[in-house]
Parts: structure tokens; sequence; C-alpha cells
């Protein structure tokens, strides 16, 4: 491969281009592999039986992604370059999976209690990594890929990686339905697997070509925090941002608890939880061409607005499919990967597009944390689940759901703000 240019030129922004993208496919096939919202939750199900875990497991690794990063953005901001920051995120990410892989195979027949602590452990290191990385990706995006090629750039990445997870997702459904990787085999297999793509994924980081960006100078930590008041007061299409990502964020509380209502209701063995697996990801891959055109059509606001319409539909149709349709129910988990990424596509393009060249990783942070509120409503989902019951709990959700998404009429000044501000704001140089 020829030497790139620096970042600048059309040839150093295509190397970084195909960098990027590099890293998400394989991020995509790392996902599909222990896929949060189906294998984690098995995994979790059937070592605990518990749904209070299963939601403290997705409320971890939310929280461990997001809570962090307004900590860490002050540390970031006062480096020219942060590509080290992202190989650290990935390669740690990967070790997580690996070591998770090995501990499977070692504990889990034989040490339930010791194996899901240390489950949680390396979950919320498999997180806070994430966070990082999270922080850092902003910036570099915004430095490697111009704003008029950002568009193109994250439909190129989930395209890509959606096609890689597609086959990534064959091969759990298969792993998973062999009879002589019984557990903990088959789950051992998938997390080492996650880890592999994690740490092949961080080669395209590794190959970027990052231009030095400006060094803000870091305030003392009581003028950084009058900062942060100040960005909130200043900012509408902040504020926005915000109340938005909180109201779509309604719909996590169930995520994890699709897979283990077949597990309980439907009896729902390996096989099965694979096939789930793999609409996940199809479901996801397909939605991402309407999710790009709608958002490049409509704005991003009204990809939020399809994402909690998916929310209040996905917990009615997967009531009525365990109901009176059982044979049918894994075409619940298209529709849960069609919203995981209406979700992903709207706030990865608005938070590069909003947020200042200077101060892209504060922005990031302060959104993370003023959308905490989220990060506990799969806990709570799993504590209503265990009281209640999944029948109770889910139709509560959609119609809360519903109700938010009704309740949008009268937002509209909020969309319109927002989607004004989006279009209107010079894009970040």
């Amino acid at each position: 491969m020829a030497e790139p240019n620096p970042r600048g030129t059309p040839a150093g922004e295509r190397w970084n281009f195909g960098a990027l993208v590099w890293h998400g496919v394989f991020f995509a096939v790392g996902t599909a592999l222990a896929e949060p919202s189906t294998a984690l939750p098995a995994y979790v199900a059937l070592l605990s039986g518990s749904p209070v875990l299963v939601g403290l497991m997705t409320s971890l690794l939310l929280a461990g992604e997001v809570v962090p990063q307004l900590l860490f953005s002050r540390w970031v901001e006062a480096t020219a370059r942060k590509k080290g920051f992202l190989l650290v995120a990935v390669y740690s990410r990967a070790l997580a999976w690996l070591v998770l892989g090995g501990l499977t195979l070692l504990w889990a027949e034989r040490a339930h209690a010791l194996l899901l602590g240390t489950l949680f452990v390396l979950l919320a290191a498999f997180a806070i990594g994430g966070s990082l990385g999270g922080v850092a990706f902003v910036d570099v995006v915004g430095k490697s890929v111009r704003a008029g090629n950002r568009g193109r750039f994250y439909a190129s990445r989930q395209f890509l990686g959606g096609l890689a997870a597609l086959a990534a997702g064959l091969l759990a459904r298969s792993i998973l339905a062999r009879p002589q990787l019984a557990f903990p085999s088959n789950y051992a297999l998938l997390f080492v697997g996650a880890g592999v793509a994690l740490a092949v994924a961080g080669l395209g980081f590794l190959s970027l070509r990052e231009s030095p960006g400006a060094v803000k100078r870091q305030p003392p930590l009581s003028d950084y925090l009058k900062d942060l008041g100040r960005h909130w007061r200043d900012d509408r299409a902040l504020r926005s941002l915000v109340v938005i990502e909180n109201l779509a964020g309604l719909h996590l509380m169930l995520l994890p608890f699709y897979v283990t209502l077949a597990q309980e209701r439907l009896h729902a063995g390996p096989e099965a939880i694979g096939a789930f697996i793999l609409l996940q990801v199809l479901g996801g891959a397909t939605s991402n061409l309407v999710w790009g055109w709608l958002s490049d059509r409509r704005g991003s606001p009204s990809v939020l607005r399809a994402c909690l319409a998916l929310g209040a539909v996905l917990p009615l149709t997967a009531l009525a499919l365990a109901w009176w349709a059982p044979e049918r129910y894994a075409l619940v988990f298209l529709l849960v990967g069609a919203a995981v990424n209406s979700r992903n596509l709207a706030f990865s393009n608005v938070l590069v597009d909003i947020a200042p060249t200077s101060v892209r990783p504060t922005y990031s942070g302060l959104v993370g944390t003023l959308t905490a509120p989220r990060l506990l409503f799969p806990l709570l989902g799993g504590v209503l689940i265990g009281a209640f019951g999944f029948s109770a709990v889910f139709l509560s959700v959609a119609l809360a759901l519903l109700a938010t998404l009704i309740g949008m009429g009268g937002a509209a000044p909020l969309y319109a703000s927002a989607r004004r501000e989006w279009s209107e704001r010079e894009p970040p140089r």
C-alpha cells in the first residue's frame, strides 16, 4: 500500500477514511459475536437465572461507557494527538473479551459466583475503555473526515460493518447450534472471537496518520465546571440533543429482556439464540440504508422519532408473538437491530456536527453525563420484571414510549430548534 500523505490532502483523508472504516468493520464483527443485547444477557441468565443481574449487566455497560467521559474529556483535550487513547481503548477491550473467554472455560461449571463477579469487573473495564475511546473518537473523526464527507463515512462504516457482522452472526449461530460445543465452550469461543476481532480492528487505529490538533490549555477545575455551565446555557443545540437522547433512552429498559423472555417462556436454546443474534445483525444492517436516507433528507431528529416508534412497537410485538405465534418470535430481533442502529447513527453524527472543534471531547463527555438517567433503565427493568413479570412491564414501557412519541407534537419547537441549528451552524474545520 502506498504511503499516505498527511491529513489535509485528499490522499491523506482517503487513507484515514479507510483506516476508520477498517476499525468499524472488525468492531462490528466483535460486537456481533458477543452481542450486548442478545448473547451477553443469555449468558448471564444461564449463569444466574436472575433478571436483576441481566439488567445490572446492561446498565453497567452503558454507564461505564458514558459516565467517565466527562472526566476523560479534560485529559484528552490536553493532548495534540488522540490516537494513543484509541489504541489503549481498543486493546484493553480486546483483552477483556479474551480473559472472559478463558475464564468461562475454567469456571463456568464449578464456580458460577466467582465467574459472575469477575464478569462484572471485566465488563466494567470493557465499558470504561469504550468511554475513553468514545471521547477520542469524536475528535479524531472531526479532524480526519471533512464535514461534507461524514455522512458518507458513517454510511460506509455501518454498511460494510453490517455485512461483516452478518458473516459473524452466521458464525455465532453455527457455534451455538453445534452439539459438540455445549455450554460453556460455545460462549467461551464467542468471547475469544470477539477479542480477536477487536485486536484486528485496532490495526485501523494503529495505521491512522493523525495531524496534531490545537491543544486546549486546561483551566482549574472550578473554571472548567463554569465552562460546562456556560456551554449548557448558551448552546440550544446541546440542550436539545440531551433532552432528545434522554427521551429516546426509554427503549433501553427492555433491550436485554427480549432474549430472556424467549429463554423463560419459550424455552429457547443455544441454537435459537444464535438465530436471534443473526437476525438482530440483519435488522441493523438493512435498516442502515433507511436511517441514512432519513437522516440526510429529514435530519437526525426524524431518526430519533423512528427510534421511539420502534421502542413502542417492540414490546407489544414480543408479547403478541410469545403468546400467539411463538414459532415466529425470532422476528422480534429484526426490530431490535433496527432500533439499536437508529440510535447509534443519529447521535454519532449529530454530536460531531454540533460540537465546536476545540471542545469536542468536552461536548461528548457532557452529553454522556447529562443523559446518565437512561443508564439505570435496564436495571430498573430487571427489578420490575422480577416483581411484576414480563407482560406488565412490557406493556407499561410500550405505553410510556407511545405517550412520549405523541407528546413530541408539543415538543415540535425543540426539534425545529435542533434541526435549524444543526443545519445552519458552520461545520467544524
